[in-house]
């Protein structure tokens, strides 16, 4: 990490949910030296978009003027992928510059033609295509340059993904030239006093280099840039070094070993004096700028940039300009004042030393009921004081616009569906390689669920929105927090942090029902809490018209009712419904809540409905499984008759046999096949999304029945656990116990059918 920040000149944002690379970036005074340089990008959803920087200094704010609405000159969208720009004199008779762009398709020179403007608008840009060549390849890069040691225009080469070389002078189409034994070319710069480029790799058989030389590693990056009018500097960025090549022969002027991964890099140099300046920008988002093998400074940029140049604007000359893959564009110059970051004093706590003796004396006696009971204890390092999360939930809900509104009656709930959670990460040291994963329990969905933060020297904020999707039952509301990361020493640490979500966004207030089949009786040995007090969210207008003793929850996604009933002379709650599964999000709560406002124990016991239920979740698993693994076994029984089927048509074909397919009848066993296998696909596609519904159904019954259990007694809960890990062992038993079968049945078919041949034989001795 670098003590330094670059500073902000220009900042913009190209586009949304939008994807470039190092190729998306040029920097080319299109509209004429007098002009300065513009700054070209395209993307690889097809959007082309040039801006010419209007931003300049002010003294009285101590700032630059920012973007304006007037820089953004053009923007056109061409409908193909831009794979590469280029800028050059590429128009016979002109000497104008143009601008050139790759497509997936196509190679498209442009005209970039400059209106002045008499109004607030600014000045406005004009494109117009010169000429264009079609490709009969997929491309992979462009590059411009005066082939052959032309004067005063610029020739075109296109390198595609097979290794062909389409030469182009201008409008005309000159040759081809195939690079054999390559898998995937970049050609990277051409030498403007040679004729000829430099690729990645060494070339094939068909073509000798003049010259190679081999580096041991990946290549990351090339350039050239003219040192002198007789000499040219190759320089090449590898995935551990940093190389300068002269051009006249295989001789290295100087390497550098680089202390880090290198994503991109961009070399110039500083006239009269020709020194040669690198910069390279490392993973940690920060820029080094090398002289030689002198790291001459370094300098933290604002994001993780995929590309970097150098650029002339016309309030300002050699800024950087950086483009990051989501498409932050910036124009940024060193600072020389340092910003310092002070690491907050670690606050002493006073200690009791009466609260830790007792709190010792707990932990000693937790650890000998896990040594009497067989239970290993997991501990966890202490990471609180490196990494701080805080979670934050908003109890609030918000219109949610990815679940669909599906009747009149539900559209108020169904609008407010869906709550916001902001997750704070912190540290007083810097962090490395910082994941952070949340999860959700099904139906809910978060918008994000992985985010990556390779440098944590600050305070960052995830946010995310959390909503459900399908109509499966809600089972539990806990959202889990997990952040892995690498310290300063080099120790991988894991944290985790579970929450709720807010009891609104899967329950509503509504009549309770008096019949049910299946009951849950939670015993107090205190005196009950009310439902006020247990469920204030739900102490409107529904709880009020129903009875004190009372309550109906409904769920949102299912419409299943679950009624809790306190009794009136016994300190007991009867949770009640006519659906199991339903039953466990409110049990689940109703329990922590007793918790958190008595302090009395709590007994559970339940009907035996509930373990009907848990052994029809596993039934009904077990059958879709073993619906998958039969719809598998056909499939590659069709999959080698087809592959018969083809041999045996291309074995006629190849011999030219006299009869027709359609005598032969492979026609139509091809297509009773191909039939055959479109519908088991369609019947594997179905069975596969009827799978996590039994499976979801299974795994949360199973947990309500363990908690439920966790109050009657430890040894039921402990051997239900057993009976209930036997469950991935029949899935793969059913599906072994079923290749048997079938394997017994050829068995024995194969063998009836030599019994057959046996008395056919023996017959036929006994007739002679």
């Amino acid at each position: 990490m670098s003590l330094f920040k670059t500073k902000e000149w220009w900042r913009t944002k190209c586009g949304s949910n939008e994807t470039f690379d190092r190729s998306s970036l040029l920097v080319a005074p299109l509209f004429g030296d007098d002009r300065k340089d513009c700054i070209v990008i395209g993307s690889h959803q097809g959007y082309l978009r040039i801006y010419y920087l209007s931003s300049q200094w002010q003294d009285e704010t101590k700032s630059s003027t920012g973007y304006k609405s007037i820089d953004l000159m053009t923007e056109t969208k061409l409908g193909d992928c831009i794979v590469d720009l280029k800028a050059g004199k590429l128009v016979s008779g002109s000497q104008d510059p143009h601008l050139a762009v790759l497509t997936s398709n196509k190679l498209i020179v442009y005209t970039v033609t400059l209106t002045k403007g008499s109004t607030e608008q600014g000045d406005q840009c004009n494109l117009e295509i010169a000429y264009e060549h079609r490709l009969p390849r997929f491309p992979a890069s462009l590059v411009v340059g005066p082939f052959g040691g032309v004067r005063g225009r610029d020739f075109l080469c296109v390198q595609c993904l097979d290794g062909t070389l389409f030469f182009y002078e201008q409008e005309a189409y000159a040759f081809s030239q195939l690079l054999r034994n390559r898998l995937y070319q970049n050609i990277a710069e051409f030498g403007r006093n040679q004729k000829q480029g430099e690729t990645k790799n060494e070339a094939a058989k068909s073509l000798e280099p003049e010259w190679s030389y081999n580096i041991g590693e990946a290549v990351v990056d090339i350039g050239a840039v003219t040192l002198s009018s007789f000499e040219i500097g190759i320089v090449v960025l590898g995935e551990k070094n940093l190389y300068c090549f002269k051009d006249t022969g295989a001789s290295l002027k100087y390497t550098k070993r680089l202390d880090y991964k290198a994503l991109c890099f961009h070399a110039y140099v500083i006239e009269p004096d020709g020194k040669l300046m690198v910069f390279v920008i490392a993973d940690t988002s920060t820029l080094m700028i090398y002289e030689g093998t002198t790291l001459k400074w370094s300098a933290q940029l604002p994001f993780v940039p995929v590309a970097v140049t150098r650029a002339h604007f016309q309030y300002l000359d050699g800024l950087i300009v950086i483009l990051s893959e989501e498409g932050q564009l910036e124009a940024c110059y060193l600072g020389s004042e340092p910003s310092l970051f002070i690491a907050p004093a670690v606050h002493r706590r006073g200690f009791d030393y009466v609260a830790a003796e007792e709190e010792l004396l707990e932990v000693r006696r937790k650890l000998k009921e896990m040594k009497l009971s067989g239970d290993q204890l997991a501990v966890t390092p202490v990471t609180d004081m490196e990494l701080l999360v805080n979670v934050n939930i908003s109890p609030d809900l918000e219109p949610c616009p990815f679940v669909d509104k599906e009747s009149k009656e539900d559209q108020e709930i169904r609008q407010l569906s869906m709550c916001r959670a902001t997750i704070e990460l912190s540290s007083y040291t810097t962090l490395y390689g910082v994941q952070v994963c949340i999860d959700v329990s099904k139906p809910f969905v978060s918008t994000i669920t992985y985010r990556l933060i390779q440098n944590l020297c600050d305070k960052q904020v995830v946010q995310t929105l959390i909503y459900p999707s399908g109509n499966l039952p809600v089972m539990s509301s806990e959202v889990k927090i997990t952040a892995t990361y690498e310290n300063d020493r080099g120790n991988l640490r894991i944290m985790q942090k579970t929450t709720e979500l807010p009891l609104k966004l899967m329950l509503r207030a509504c009549p309770p029902e008096n019949t049910s089949t299946f009951t849950v009786i939670i015993k107090c040995n205190e005196s009950l809490v009310g439902f006020n007090q247990l469920f204030p969210e739900f102490s409107g207008d529904h709880l009020r018209r129903q009875n004190w003793n009372t309550l109906g929850l409904q769920h949102i996604q299912t419409g299943q009712v679950v009624t809790i009933v306190s009794g009136s002379t016994s300190n007991r709650y009867r949770v009640q419904s006519n659906d199991g599964l339903s039953m466990s999000l409110v049990v689940q709560q109703l329990v922590n809540r007793l918790k958190d406002k008595s302090t009395g124990r709590l007994a559970a016991s339940i009907s035996q409905h509930h373990v009907q239920l848990v052994h029809v979740q596993m039934e009904l698993h077990f059958l879709c499984r073993q619906e998958v693994d039969r719809i598998n076994t056909e499939l590659a029984l069709l999959m080698t008759q087809l592959r018969n089927i083809e041999k045996r048509m291309l074995r006629a074909a190849r011999e030219r046999n006299s009869r027709s397919l359609t005598a032969t009848g492979l026609s139509f066993l091809l297509s009773s096949t191909y039939d055959a296998i479109s519908g088991l696909l369609d019947d594997l596609a179905a069975a596969q999304t009827t799978i996590p519904n039994p499976r979801h159904s299974n795994s949360k019954s199973s947990d309500s029945f363990n908690n439920i259990q966790h109050f009657r007694g430890r040894s039921l809960r402990l051997s239900l656990s057993a009976y209930l890990s036997i469950l991935p062992e029949a899935d793969i038993a059913g599906a072994r116990i079923e290749r048997i079968l079938i394997n017994s049945i050829n068995l024995s078919t194969s063998l009836q059918q030599q019994q057959q041949q046996q008395q056919q034989q023996q017959q036929q001795k006994s007739i002679v």
